[in-house]
Order: C-alpha cells, then sequence, then structure tokens
C-alpha cells in the first residue's frame, strides 16, 4: 500500500485551509443564494437580510476577503438596510485587476438586481474606486430596460473612473458610462487624496445624464482607507462607524426622489 509524501499532505493540508477560510467568509453571512445565469454561471450572493425597505448591493468583487465591508453589512443589516454582496469575480474566474471589470457580463448584474427586485424593497447600488465602473453600467442598462422599475440610486466610494492616468492642466478624460445616467448619486471622497480637487468636475460630468448628484469629502482620510493596512486614527475611527456614513448618503439619495 502506497503512502502520502510529506509534499502532497502539506499541497492537501494548504488546499484544504484555503476552501474552509473561502467558506467561512461566505457563511458569516445570513444565507447564500446562488443565481444561475443564461450561460449556466453560478454567482454566490452573500446576503445579510434585514426587515427594512432598503436594500443594498455592492458589487464589491472582493471574493468574500473584505472584513470591514463584511462588519459594515451586518451594522447596516441591524439597523434595516439589507445587503447583498454578489461575488462576481468567483463566478467567472477573474483575477483582482481593473482589467476584469470589462469581462463581467452586464446581462449578469442585471440579473441580480432583477433578483434583489423581487424582495419589494428600495434598491440601491454601492461599490468603491474602478468598481464604481460596473454599477453606473449596470444603472444605465436597467434604466433603459427597466422604464417602470426606479432605482433608489447609487454610491460611488473614491471612484476611480478615468480612462487614462490625469494630467495636470488637462480635463480627465472619464469612461464613457460616466454621465449617461438618470439615477440619484452619492459620491464620496477621502479629504487627503489629490482625486478631492477633481470631485466638482466628475460630479459635474455625472450630472450630464440627468442624475442628481451630491458629493461629500471625508475628513482626514485617504481614499480606500478601510483596505489600507496602515490605518490612520481618523481612519480607524471612520472604518468603525462606515455603516452611518452608508445610511447618511441613503438618506440624501432618498431626497432626490422627493
Amino acid at each position: 500500500m502506497s503512502q502520502t509524501s510529506p509534499y502532497y499532505l502539506q499541497k492537501l493540508i494548504t488546499v484544504g485551509l484555503f476552501f474552509l477560510f473561502l467558506s467561512s467568509n461566505l457563511f458569516a453571512a445570513d444565507e447564500v443564494k446562488t443565481i444561475e445565469m443564461a450561460n449556466s454561471t453560478d454567482i454566490d450572493i452573500r446576503i445579510f437580510s434585514a426587515k427594512g425597505d432598503k436594500l443594498l448591493i455592492g458589487f464589491a468583487c472582493d471574493q468574500g476577503s473584505s472584513k470591514a465591508e463584511e462588519e459594515t453589512s451586518k451594522a447596516l443589516a441591524k439597523d434595516g438596510v439589507e445587503v447583498w454582496m454578489p461575488d462576481m469575480l468567483s463566478a467567472y474566474m477573474l483575477p483582482k485587476v481593473r482589467s476584469s471589470l470589462s469581462d463581467i457580463p452586464t446581462d449578469s448584474l442585471i440579473k441580480i438586481i432583477e433578483e434583489a427586485q423581487k424582495t419589494n424593497k428600495n434598491i440601491y447600488l454601492v461599490a468603491s474606486g474602478p468598481d464604481t465602473e460596473l454599477i453606473l453600467r449596470a444603472a444605465q442598462t436597467w434604466e433603459s430596460t427597466h422604464k417602470d422599475k426606479q432605482l433608489g440610486g447609487a454610491i460611488l466610494m473614491f471612484p476611480r473612473l478615468n480612462k487614462t492616468k490625469p494630467e495636470p492642466g488637462k480635463a480627465p478624460n472619464y469612461q464613457d458610462i460616466v454621465g449617461k445616467t438618470k439615477l440619484p448619486i452619492m459620491v464620496l471622497e477621502g479629504e487627503r487624496t489629490p482625486n478631492r480637487w477633481g470631485i466638482q468636475h466628475l460630479t459635474h460630468a455625472l450630472k450630464k445624464g440627468g442624475s442628481t448628484v451630491y458629493a461629500k469629502l471625508i475628513p482626514d482620510v485617504r481614499g480606500y482607507f478601510f483596505k489600507r493596512n496602515d490605518p490612520n486614527v481618523p481612519e480607524d475611527l471612520v472604518t468603525s462607524q462606515m455603516s452611518g456614513l452608508i445610511k447618511a448618503s441613503l438618506f440624501y439619495l432618498g431626497k432626490a426622489h422627493q
């Protein structure tokens, strides 16, 4: 009878620990809902359920590895805001790089929103960094195909929507989707990032499609503050209170419908 080599045994343990880590992140939510796409791709959605009338879809694309986003989702759910976090990268076996965004089919984003609509809650979208392009793309397609089912709005945290690297003295060249939506938008940017100087220009560009756009600077923090390995004291504080920041954003977005 053959014996398993120490190297092979170590590999088995490593693989097992990886899947244990992945599943522990997935099942930290109240439930994991699996939606099958038209091309037979399965997308797992972590659901933090709540009894309120708001549902927030976070296109985090983080493969279930963000502790801050998970804790924020739990806090929002306790306050009546349901949170859905679809794992788009794992579903399409994509690496966590910006170029992967173009490989995520818009149809899959729409399918998730349609599924969320079945809850009869008001649907809001949220993303950070370059992932904000995803929710603008989803919103534009939704608005053109579901005219009778308006979305509540979108929260763009530290949006990175430039096509090319900004050049001093030149107007930004944004992704084509910017300015093509009509839904209310909240833009959140860190006060300690160079991007703060372009927030008015971006706000103006987003308004071109008919969106009501709010923009707020978060004092004393950098962009992606909740994902940094070296957070300062204000960044730690804001991270712990991020659910309140999102709830305040939802309040502003709700005013746009009044």
